[in-house]
């Protein structure tokens, strides 16, 4: 025969609470901190805080030449003009060497500016080679039919 259990009283089941808090207490894995009384605490001193600053880019600064202290020399504009011209002059010696009855004809020059400079390298070629009459446009100066020879040398 099977004998059955009585009903646990309250009184029972308090202590078998009481019993299992105390446990759990026990077998906390983490011991409770406890200040000591003794010792006085410091006021907090105030952290030094390291301001975070962004870090620049180290350029090096361009050598500067003999002449880069003069402004119209640094002027972009005056840089193209120049490259215009560089251009044309270095282009028509090469293409006189390989079609001279080509680099003879007064276009040549300002196209090549064009290419080297832009539009500003084609005008100050054509202000180098005395303007629109040096081209042989209106105002009769050097045509090819007049029989003058023209040069092809440097700007």
């Amino acid at each position: 025969m099977a004998s059955r259990k009585k009903p646990r009283s309250a009184a029972q089941k308090a202590a078998t609470r009481k019993l299992v808090a105390l446990n759990k207490h026990k077998t906390r894995k983490t011991p409770v901190k406890r200040r000591k009384t003794t010792k006085s605490r410091k006021p907090n001193k105030a952290r030094k805080r390291s301001k975070t600053v962004a870090k620049r880019k180290t350029v090096s600064r361009k050598k500067k030449g003999l002449l880069g202290n003069i402004p119209l020399i640094n002027n972009p504009m005056f840089k193209r003009a120049a490259q215009g011209v560089g251009t044309a002059t270095l282009g028509a010696a090469a293409l006189s060497l390989i079609l001279p009855q080509f680099a003879s004809n007064p276009i040549v020059k300002p196209v090549l500016a064009l290419a080297g400079g832009g539009a500003v390298g084609a005008v100050a070629q054509v202000l180098t080679q005395g303007g629109l009459s040096g081209l042989g446009l209106g105002g009769g100066g050097n045509n090819a039919s007049s029989g003058t020879t023209i040069n092809t040398g440097f700007a």
